[in-house]
């Protein structure tokens, strides 16, 4: 961003390529000041906006007849400025992903001016996202993402109020979330019984036997794991950034944690450091290794009969259940974390590891 010295506004260069210049316009009725905003394709063309802006503004009252109007904001502008400010604020894989939801929202309202969006004009937009049909998450993701937008244009006297903050709250958004699914008993049965013996068939495994997430199993390292094999220490994740995998931190603060692995399934474990890379156990010559597992993974699936072609969360799904459930407790399955009320983990809380009273 930079400013003029003589005080002619500030210039900031939008994501889109276009110009906003911001000046000061007096103060508003309550005392704060007001600001008002020209966009333009150049520098050149904003300054002369403003100019304009401020000659009509300046001149006598019978001369400001026939005066262009000054070109409002448009909220597609101003969701470009916010999206560059929030950078700093998230993970950038995380910041990567909300491209597409900012895309839709641009699609539906980014050629509207900021301080013309009203309460409906918000409705009918989630409406149209619920009749496309996008899914729940996306509209939820679209409908967070303008409150924030809209937000930001209020904490910058865009606009007196958030007009998101008044609209209705849809439906879905008001209904309990559906139960994720996850493998039955006889599938995963099946999955241990038929799967490959090889590095992904065990990876496989594994999985179901941690509960770990894919992205923390391919930033696995040989070191990671225990000298007997009774437990793996999650440090690193593998994340999406551009389409490029980049070695990162876990998903969260709490997700640094050392996971046990049941007596049953470090045999998976050995195997994997047997024939898994000596730096990663898990490496790739293709640049987007998360997706080359995924890819894999459902092949595998679709070569065990009786198996349904879920996702890979659906192992993290298939793990808290059976930690869940007191009656399914097997052999070193104490969490190292304090579960959180969330639908992806169970209720109750693990104890801490190693068990704090006697066998």
């Amino acid at each position: 961003m930079a400013k003029n010295a003589n005080s002619t506004g500030t210039f900031r260069k939008l994501p889109s390529g276009n110009w906003q210049v911001q000046a000061m316009d007096g103060y508003r009725e309550d005392g704060k000041k007001k600001y008002v905003y020209f966009t333009a394709p150049t520098k050149s063309e904003a300054r002369q906006l403003l100019a304009a802006y401020q000659s009509k503004k300046n001149a006598p009252e019978e001369e400001t007849t026939g005066c262009e109007p000054p070109q409002a904001v448009l909220l597609g502008d101003v969701a470009d400025t916010w999206y560059e400010d929030y950078s700093t604020q998230v993970r950038a894989s995380t910041y990567n992903t909300y491209s597409y939801t900012l895309k839709i929202l641009k699609r539906y309202l980014g050629d509207k001016p900021i301080d013309g969006i009203l309460p409906m004009d918000v409705n009918h937009f989630l409406d149209e996202l619920s009749a496309v049909p996008y899914s729940r998450s996306c509209i939820t993701k679209c409908r967070a993402m303008l409150i924030q937008v809209l937000d930001f244009a209020e904490m910058n006297q865009m606009i007196p109020s958030n007009p998101a903050r008044k609209a209705k709250t849809m439906r879905i958004f008001s209904e309990s979330a559906e139960k994720k699914d996850a493998f039955t008993e006889d599938e995963v049965h099946l999955l241990l019984e038929h799967l490959p013996d090889d590095l992904l068939g065990n990876s496989i495994r594994l999985l179901l036997g941690t509960g770990m997430r894919v992205q923390e199993l391919l930033a696995l390292q040989p070191g990671d794991f225990a000298e007997d094999l009774s437990s793996v220490r999650i440090e690193r994740a593998v994340q999406m950034v551009n389409g490029k995998p980049v070695l990162g931190p876990p998903k969260s603060r709490r997700s640094r944690r050392v996971i046990p692995i049941p007596e049953d399934y470090r045999a998976y474990a050995s195997y994997l450091l047997c024939h898994g890379g000596k730096a990663f156990i898990w490496s790739s010559s293709r640049d987007n290794l998360l997706c080359t597992f995924r890819r894999h993974f459902y092949k595998a699936l679709e070569a065990v009969p009786g198996v349904r072609k879920l996702s890979p969360h659906s192992l993290i799904q298939r793990s808290c259940r059976l930690r869940a459930c007191p009656l399914r407790w097997w052999p070193g399955s104490w969490d190292t974390r304090i579960s959180r009320p969330r639908s992806t983990t169970p209720t109750h809380k693990f104890p801490l590891w190693p068990p704090l009273w006697p066998y």
